[in-house]
C-alpha cells in the first residue's frame, strides 16, 4: 500500500450534500464517487479483473443483512459470491459481526425487544459469540454492545451501555474484555474511558483503537489504547479524526471514516506526533450517499466498506438502501458485492479454516 497526497481542503465532487450529512474534515480523494450497480454484469474490464483477484484470494466475508425480514449474518466469498445466511433466526436481530483471526469464530451483537414494567417495549442489546458456522452460540454481556476478538480468538472487548433504552452510538461506558475460557471480564481503563463505541482489537495484538464522543479529555476523537501500559492517544495530532477505525491486520496501517462520506486510509504510528499523510479510497455519491464501515482484508491489500445512495429512504422492512463494495487498498477501482439494497453493511474479511 502507498501513501497519497495530503490535503487541507474540502471536496464537493458534483453536487452539494444535503444538510444531514456531515461533510466536514474531508480529505481531497482525487476518485470519483461509487456508483451502484445491478449486478457484476455492469463491472468494467479493471472492475472485472478486481473480482476475478478476490475470487482467487480465498477470503470471506461476513456482514449483516436484512435481506429475509430480519437482520441475519450472512458469509460470502470476497468476490461476493455463494452468500449463506448463518444465523436464521426470526424473533431477532444480529448485527456488528467480528470475526476471530483465524476464522474460527464471529462475535455480535444481538437486539430483541424487551417489555418493561410499565408497559412499553425497548429494544435490549446483548453480546454472543458464535462459531463460523454458527454453531454453538454463547452469551458473552448482556447490556453490551460494538464485540471485537483478541489476535488470538479468545478475548471480547466490548463497552457497555449506559441505559438498556435505544439510545445514541456512544452512550457506553468502559472497555472491557471477556474470556470466553473461563467466563472472566474485567475493565482495562480504570474508568478513564466513557461515551466510547466501535472498538477495533489490532489483530497485531499491542493496541485497541476506538471512537469517543463528548468525553472531557479527548472531545470527539479516535483514539489508540496501548495495551502494554494502557496509554491513550489521541490520534487528532496524526491528522485522523472522525469514528470507526480499523487496523491493518501487521499494525501499520489505519483506515477511518473522516466524515460521512469518506473512507480514509494513512498509517498507524499513535505514540508518533507528526501530521501523517492521508488518502480517501472511497467517496460516496452527492447529494445524499454514505460510506461507512471500512475492514480490511487479512493481506492488506484489499478494504471492504458499504455504500448507501441515499440515507434518506427508509423502507419498513429492509430498512436502507447498504450494499457491500471492496477496492484495493491504495484506492482505485472498486466492484460491488451485494445487489439487492437490504440494508448490507459492517462487512468482515476473514480466511476460511
Amino acid at each position: 500500500m502507498t501513501e497519497g497526497r495530503a490535503s487541507e481542503g474540502r471536496w464537493m465532487g458534483r453536487g452539494e450534500w444535503g444538510p444531514d450529512i456531515d461533510i466536514g474534515n474531508q480529505i481531497d480523494p482525487g476518485i470519483e464517487p461509487i456508483r451502484a450497480t445491478k449486478s457484476p454484469a455492469d463491472d468494467s474490464p479493471d472492475q472485472s479483473k478486481l473480482r476475478k483477484e478476490l475470487a482467487r484470494s480465498g477470503f470471506k466475508i461476513c456482514y449483516q443483512s436484512r435481506r429475509d425480514g430480519n437482520s441475519e449474518l450472512y458469509v460470502m466469498n470476497a468476490d461476493g459470491s455463494n452468500a449463506v445466511n448463518i444465523t436464521g433466526t426470526t424473533s431477532v436481530d444480529e448485527v456488528y459481526p467480528h470475526v476471530s483471526r483465524d476464522g474460527r469464530r464471529i462475535c455480535f451483537t444481538v437486539v430483541n425487544m424487551e417489555k418493561l414494567s410499565e408497559g412499553r417495549s425497548v429494544p435490549r442489546f446483548n453480546i454472543y459469540w458464535t462459531n463460523a458456522d454458527g454453531s454453538k452460540r454463547t452469551l458473552v454481556a448482556n447490556d453490551a454492545v460494538d464485540p471485537c476478538w483478541d489476535p488470538d480468538g479468545n478475548l471480547v472487548a466490548f463497552v457497555k451501555r449506559l441505559s438498556r433504552e435505544k439510545t445514541v452510538d456512544y452512550q457506553n461506558t468502559g472497555l472491557f474484555v471477556h474470556d470466553i475460557r473461563t467466563n472472566e471480564t474485567e475493565e482495562l481503563t480504570g474508568g478513564r474511558l466513557y461515551h466510547d463505541y466501535v472498538p477495533c482489537w489490532s489483530p497485531a495484538g499491542d493496541w485497541i483503537v476506538a471512537t469517543v464522543h463528548e468525553h472531557a479529555e479527548y472531545g470527539h476523537a479516535i483514539i489508540a489504547i496501548d495495551l502494554r501500559d494502557k496509554q491513550i492517544y489521541s490520534l487528532k495530532r496524526n491528522g485522523v479524526s472522525g469514528c470507526r477505525p480499523d487496523l491493518s491486520w501487521e499494525g501499520k496501517f489505519i483506515c477511518w471514516n473522516s466524515n460521512d462520506i469518506q473512507i480514509g486510509v494513512t498509517r498507524f504510528s499513535p505514540d508518533c506526533a507528526d501530521k501523517f499523510i492521508l488518502r480517501a479510497i472511497a467517496q460516496a455519491p452527492p447529494p445524499r450517499g454514505s460510506v461507512y464501515f471500512g475492514d480490511w482484508s487479512p493481506d492488506g491489500r484489499y478494504i471492504a466498506y458499504a455504500m448507501n445512495p441515499d440515507v434518506t429512504f427508509r423502507d419498513p422492512k429492509t430498512r436502507a438502501l447498504w450494499d457491500i463494495y471492496v477496492t484495493r487498498a491504495e484506492g482505485g477501482p472498486y466492484i460491488q458485492l451485494t445487489f439487492d439494497h437490504t440494508n448490507n453493511k459492517q462487512p468482515e474479511f476473514f480466511s476460511s479454516i
